[in-house]
């Protein structure tokens, strides 16, 4: 069975400004660092993204994304700040193993 279902580049474009119509709120998260997108691909695991978002808008404040920063919390004080995304304790885990290897590849 073949697929003969082509779609050209004008069709595409359109789908895309109808998805992007429909769909307003997507795309609002434009990560800073890589850091960032880390912490939100281990914190969006199990939960929706308005528990990430509220997550994220913590760790900011707290750390500005930054890697040395975040290793620097203690781990009650990344669990306190990762809690809306559930799961806290096995995320505030592997956040610290992420950052630990990428700071041992000298990232």
């Amino acid at each position: 069975m073949t697929n003969d279902f082509k779609v050209s580049a004008n069709q595409t474009q359109a789908i895309y400004e109808k998805l992007k119509t429909t769909f307003p709120d997507v795309g609002k998260w434009p990560p800073d660092t890589k850091a960032e997108i880390i912490l939100g691909a281990i914190l969006v695991q199990n939960t929706n993204w308005r528990n990430v978002e509220k997550s994220l808008e913590r760790l900011k404040q707290t750390t500005d994304f930054i890697p040395d920063q975040i290793l620097g919390l203690s781990d009650e004080d990344l669990q306190f700040l990762i809690q809306p995304s559930g799961f806290y304790k096995n995320k505030s885990r592997a956040i610290q193993e992420t950052f630990r290897w990428f700071q041992n590849q000298n990232w």
